[in-house]
């Protein structure tokens, strides 16, 4: 909502401010939620009086590191962030859009356009479109990825099982998307690499994340196995180097992705915008200074008496464009597209 009142001038621009504000709501919610669920199962089991490896008890640890890194936290940790991944966050929502964003739209216009016979014509068919397709999507599928990449900072029994989900509820989504996209989205606006850009670099916070894991259960490896908080790396040090490990990778994939990708990234098939003609674009694009214009199609038309006449575009009815390069018309649906 706030990316649509700040009136950017670009789609691209509003969706690439909606995309970072969804991924930290996102992300702020996760971390509010798990924190709060960890703290409330320490009481509960420092209140049933839980023992940690070494047999004390759970409620005399003093360090937070050797709180962390017992059993009965790591446990329990782990089983709440998978309880959060799978089914809530990686099906959950993505089972239930078909019925919230299309079934519930289509059958609230059926009684509306069946009740009101003043909604009729090219407002009927407005009324049983779906939704524009946004690109919020790069947000869900970095916050899926960015729980799972948490679970290797807790007991690794939960990763097989986590990785599994989000490979099946990821498979869903992609089939999801590609029926959504090519059977009943009316239109997209995609008029720019902006927000693919911005997923890339989104795409370094799971990464850095996982760099950050890296370090902590290396310190981990280091330590006596029977005395808990033993690493290499205690206290302070430990989450200075997990956070200089994230810092260090989250700078490095920007810089590669600005240095290194960027360069590349141009695609030889496409033409110059600086040669390329307005027949040659018209073409492509249906929606032209001429089929967008009303007064000029039925110039055309009633006026002008082309044949055939400059028709009126409309989303969803490019099959109807007639061809006429003589008036600017030249966008033309092929027979075997229809198919």
């Amino acid at each position: 909502m706030g990316a649509k009142f700040a009136q950017f001038q670009s789609e691209d621009e509003t969706q690439r401010t909606y995309t970072i504000f969804y991924n930290a709501a996102l992300i702020l919610n996760l971390v509010m939620d798990i924190t709060l669920q960890t703290f409330l199962s320490y009481q509960q089991m420092v209140g049933v009086g839980a023992h940690v490896s070494d047999g004390r008890l759970l409620g005399s640890l003093s360090s937070f590191q050797e709180i962390f890194e017992s059993y009965p936290i790591q446990k329990s940790v782990g089983k709440l962030l998978y309880v959060y991944c799978w089914p809530c966050t990686f099906l959950v929502p993505f089972m239930a859009e078909p019925f919230v964003a299309w079934l519930l739209p289509y059958f609230t216009a059926q009684m509306l356009v069946g009740a009101n016979k003043k909604i009729r014509g090219e407002n009927a068919v407005k009324a049983f479109e779906l939704g524009e397709m946004e690109q919020g999507r790069y947000a869900d599928i970095i916050f899926n990825v960015i729980l799972v990449v948490c679970i290797p900072f807790i007991s690794p029994a939960y990763l097989a099982w986590t990785f599994g989900a989000l490979i099946v509820s990821h498979i869903y989504i992609y089939l999801f998307d590609q029926v959504k996209t090519l059977r009943y989205v009316v239109k997209f606006n995609f008029s720019g690499p902006d927000v693919h850009w911005l997923g890339m670099q989104l795409w370094a916070i799971p990464c850095s994340i996982l760099a950050g894991a890296l370090v902590f259960k290396a310190n981990q490896m280091s330590a006596d196995p029977h005395k808990l908080g033993s690493g290499f790396l205690q206290g302070e040090q430990l989450w200075y180097s997990i956070a200089a490990a994230f810092a260090l990778h989250f700078v490095v994939h920007q810089c590669v992705l600005e240095f290194v990708v960027k360069p590349f990234s141009s695609d030889p098939g496409l033409v110059d915008d600086k040669t390329v003609t307005y027949e040659g674009a018209a073409k492509l694009n249906p929606a032209t200074h001429f089929s967008t214009n009303p007064v000029h199609c039925l110039r055309s038309k009633y006026i002008l008496k082309q044949n055939p006449p400059q028709v009126m575009y409309a989303p969803g009815k490019e099959h109807l464009m007639k061809l006429n390069p003589e008036i600017g018309a030249c966008f033309q649906v092929e027979a075997k597209q229809l198919k």
